[in-house]
Order: structure tokens, then sequence, then C-alpha cells
């Protein structure tokens, strides 16, 4: 009798040893690898993301809140991980699939199609951030599972608050300024101690409480005792002193008596096993969002050149020859916004002489000149002149570069404001240092008779947020100005050139 004997079986492919090594792993060491994936793809994607939030804070803008919300996070997370899991043993990939490849798709569009669309409010919304939220949770949902993912529900939703426009309202309405910045941060500590220590909803509750008192008693000890400490330091210390201080008190106080092991708890195995399938789709998504840019916008340039004197707060500038100052008020409120110590001055400046080219009756043309100095003048790039006047009913047209002279460029708008029923044109420019800069807005109105009625600012950032919704509901078309037209492009060019040579002037005293 002949006996066959059975063919070999084939050597397992590659990806196919690969993934026996993988799943023959310790779940922790699995669990670390699906993590450093996440945090590689997203350090990958949001490259330039990672480069602006370190200038914003190199900057000593308020915006440096953002790294305290990741690390808060982290620390509740800890706490929620350390309960008992409860989830159901229900585990439907092609749902996790689905579900994390339409965040991806969400997070491209954000990043692709909104966050250029809001370019002006680039550093006010930070919509970058929100699609670097979308893409990390939706990559955790597709190699974690969708439940596994949905155990950490409160603490996604404390990540949300890297979304920066709540926490700039927030600071507005407290004042603005260092203590406004880390009294807004307290909601972070609360938030992140409740839910670290909230097993049962009551429990949650005093640890919000507690970590309230924690921060604001750190909050005032940094405000009496280093009133000169950096913005961050601010932001940062009150926050992750509530939490370590009352997680750790409660901790130790639920364990009275007995043994007060740490890491007490196994880590359970891992609910999502088949998790190669999503592994491309995160890391493709990853590489597409690689390559979309941030808006031009991103990139500070609000001081153009060396200021021609010392910069003081409140401070006038000097009346070009031919002008003269007619009126003068002062808008204390700007320092919600642009530091403690701004005050924005507004000078009515009237020529001294008609002149038919800009004005057939050869009546002296009236100008207001608003200028602002501050020392965190990367302001003027988180709230711009939108932002400041209240131009929910106005159109605007794209900007044009001027030459001012002494090596100063300025930028015309023209606007046409359905509010004011006027047409109005407008030269900015700024001068200054990292540490001190001034930003400088003319207006010219269509309407020459005296009492015209001029921009007014504005301290109302509901104002705004309306504006904001009318261009993702309606697109940009409708806050801009098709066919521009700049009626007083000249008088402007030249009261510009005029102004700037007034302030190089030596012997010049502010009128």
């Amino acid at each position: 009798m002949t006996t066959v004997s059975a063919p070999p079986e084939p050597a397992p492919s590659a990806t196919a040893r690969l993934s026996q090594w993988y799943y023959g792993l310790h779940p922790t060491v699995r669990l670390l690898l699906r993590w450093l994936l996440i945090l590689a793809s997203t350090a990958v994607a949001y490259h330039e993301t990672f480069a602006s939030l370190a200038h914003t804070t190199n900057s000593d803008g308020i915006g440096g809140y953002v790294w305290t919300v990741p690390g808060a996070a982290a620390l509740a997370a800890i706490g929620v991980a350390r309960r008992p899991r409860n989830e159901l043993p229900i585990h439907d990939r092609q749902t996790d699939i689905i579900v994390g490849s339409m965040g991806l798709v969400m997070a491209v569009l954000i990043q692709g199609v909104l966050l250029q669309r809001f370019g002006l409010y680039f550093h006010l919304l930070r919509l970058d951030l929100l699609s670097m939220y979308l893409y990390v949770l939706s990559a955790s949902v597709i190699l974690f599972g969708l439940r596994p993912v949905s155990r950490f529900a409160y603490v996604w939703g404390l990540l949300f608050y890297v979304f920066s426009l709540p926490y700039y309202v927030t600071v507005i309405l407290l004042g603005g300024g260092k203590l406004a910045a880390g009294a807004a941060t307290m909601v972070i500590g609360a938030l992140g101690t409740g839910i670290a220590v909230g097993r049962t909803a009551l429990r949650g509750f005093w640890g919000s409480v507690c970590a309230w008192l924690v921060a604001f008693v750190v909050l005032m000890g940094l405000w009496v005792l280093f009133p000169d400490a950096p913005l961050l330091v601010y932001q940062q210390v009150p926050v992750y002193s509530a939490i370590i201080v009352v997680c750790t008190v409660m901790f130790l106080r639920a364990r009275r008596g007995v043994p007060k092991a740490f890491l007490e708890r196994g880590v359970e195995p891992l609910a999502a096993k088949q998790v190669w399938a999503g592994v491309p789709v995160v890391v493709c998504t990853a590489l597409i969002l690689a390559l979309v840019a941030l808006p031009p916008e991103a990139q500070t340039s609000v001081v153009n050149r060396e200021a021609p004197r010392e910069l003081g707060f409140g401070q006038p500038l000097v009346a070009p020859e031919g002008w003269e100052t007619t009126g003068r008020t002062n808008y204390r409120q700007a320092r919600r916004m642009y530091g403690e110590n701004t005050v924005l001055v507004r000078q009515e400046m009237t020529a001294t002489d008609g002149d038919p080219r800009f004005d057939k009756f050869a009546r002296p043309r009236t100008l207001m000149v608003d200028s602002i100095a501050s020392n965190r003048p990367f302001t003027f790039d988180v709230y711009p002149g939108r932002v400041l006047y209240d131009l929910t009913a106005a159109r605007l047209s794209p900007t044009r570069e001027v030459d001012l002279g002494h090596g100063v460029t300025g930028q015309l708008l023209s606007v046409v404001d359905d509010k004011l029923l006027v047409t109005w044109n407008s030269l900015r420019f700024a001068w200054g240092d990292e540490h001190l800069a001034q930003r400088v807005s003319v207006f010219a109105v269509d309407n020459h008779e005296p009492g015209a009625p001029f921009p007014q600012p504005s301290q109302n950032l509901l104002l705004t947020i309306r504006t904001l919704f009318t261009m993702l509901l309606r697109g940009n078309a409708v806050l801009d100005q098709q066919a521009p037209t700049f009626k007083d492009a000249e008088l402007l060019t030249e009261f510009g050139r005029r102004l700037v040579a007034a302030q190089f002037t030596p012997s010049g005293e502010a009128g």
C-alpha cells in the first residue's frame, strides 16, 4: 500500500507573522503601541499646529492655555480607568470603522475647508485644534472600539475645551489680563477633578467644589506673591495644583485603614482585537492632513518695524502737518482684549485747509485715528479689527498694501457698512517689538458733513460670534465686498505718510 504524504503547509505571510507576534504581547504593551501610533500620526498630521501653539505660548498669548487641557484630561482618565469596566462585551468592528472614518472625514474637512474660510479669525477660533481633537477621537474609536471610548466620554468632553472661543469669551467677561486668564482655566481643573473622583455624582460634585477652592487659593497666592509671573504660570499652576491635591486627598481618605496601592488594578484585555484594517485608514488620513497648510493669517504680522519713539499706554499720536486734533476719547475697555494697561485712544483730526481733490466743495476733511499700545502684541492677531468694531452689517474688501515711508507698510481696506449707511475706507499699520507694540487705524467716511457717523469701537463679542455664524451658514460672500471702491485711498495714503513722518519728528509734541 502506498501512503501519500500531506502537502506541506504554506509558510505564514509577513503580515500573519506580525499579527501573531502583536497579539502575543501583553495587553499593556499593545495598549501603549496603539497610543504611540495615535500620538505619532497626530504629530505628523498637525506639525504646523504644534509649531503655531509653541509660538503662541512664547508670545505670551492666552491661547497657551491649550497645553493645560491634555494634562488635565490625562489625570482625569487615570481616575476613570481605575473604576471597574462595565460596558457590554459587544464589539462590532464594522461600526467602529464606520464611525471612526466619518470622524476622520470631518477632521479633514475642518482643516481643509472651514479653517481656510475663517482664516482671519485663526488665532481666535483655532479650528485646527478642533480638527485635531476629532482626529484623535476618531482614531481612538478605530483602534480601541466605540464602547471603550464611550467609557471615557466625560474625559473626551473635557478635551473639547481645546476649542478656544469659549475660553476667550470667558476671559473677556472676567475683565481680561493674567488673573482673568487664570480664573478661566479653573473650569478645567474643576471638571477634571470631578471626572477623576466621580465614582458617584455626589462625590464628583464635592471634588469639583474642592478643586474650585484650591485653585482659587493658589491663583490668589500667585497674584499677591508673584504678580510678574508669566501668563502660562497663571494658567497651569492653579489647575494642576487643584487636581493633584484634591484627588490625592480623596484617594487617601477613601482608603483609610487599608493598603494604599495606587496601581492596584490589572490591565484587562483590550476589547477591540482586529485593528489591522483600521491602521491604514488612520495613517493615510494623517498624511493627507499633513499636506494641508495653515492659512496665511496663522503667521503673526502685526509688527513690521521699530517704533519711532518710546511707546506709552494712552499716549496720543502727533498730528501731522496740515492737520489738527479737534477731539480725543479714551476707551479703557480695550484692556479686556489687549492687556491690563491698554487704552484705545481715538483722535478726531481735521484738515486745517480744504482740498478740492478730497471734497468737491473744498471742505476740510475729518478723519478718525485710533491707536492702541499693548504689551501683548500677539493679541492684535487674536482680535483683528472686525472684532474690535461692530462690523456685523459690513462687507469688507481685500486689503491693499501701501508704502507709508520710514519702512512702514500700511493696509488699505474698503468697507460698505449697511448699519451706518455709509461707505468708508481705513488705513492700518503697526510698529513696535514683541514686548510693546502699537496698532494705528485711520478711518475716512464718504459722508463729509459735520457729525458724520464713523465706526465705533465695540466690546460686544456676541456680535462677532453672530458674524461668524453668518459666514459659516451662508459663506464669505455675504460679508465680502465684490467690487470695492477706494474713494479715499489717495487721502488716506497722503495722510498716512504725513502721520508716520510726524511720529519720527524729534521735536513733535502729541496733540
